[in-house]
């Protein structure tokens, strides 16, 4: 009887081919919201020492900071513990007045 010996085989890396995915995805998103609700739109990503940037129009975009300051209503940042914050936080059901109920 043969000894079979138990060999782990470690999984090929996929960040790289799920980075692009999500880049497609989100390109994809980003220019229907740009033709839905005619909205420049802007995304710059860098990962591993590359820029990625998407643009819906030709104009100079991203905004310096002097053309930020001078635009009105001031622009929304909104940083990745905003979003985590805001997705922790129970959501408000209107059937019975509550939050955090099904």
């Amino acid at each position: 009887m043969a000894v079979i010996l138990s060999t782990r085989v470690r999984k090929r890396n996929r960040s790289n081919e799920n980075f692009r995915k999500k880049w497609s995805t989100l390109m994809n998103n980003d220019l229907i919201i740009h033709h839905v609700y005619d909205a420049e739109v802007y995304v710059c990503i860098r990962r591993k020492g590359v820029k990625y940037e998407f643009k819906s129009t030709d104009k100079a975009l991203p905004l310096s900071d002097e053309e930020k300051n001078e635009t009105f209503p001031l622009p929304v940042l909104v940083t990745a513990v905003d979003v985590a914050h805001h997705k922790e936080q129970p959501k408000f059901s209107e059937k019975d007045g509550s939050y955090g109920g099904t």
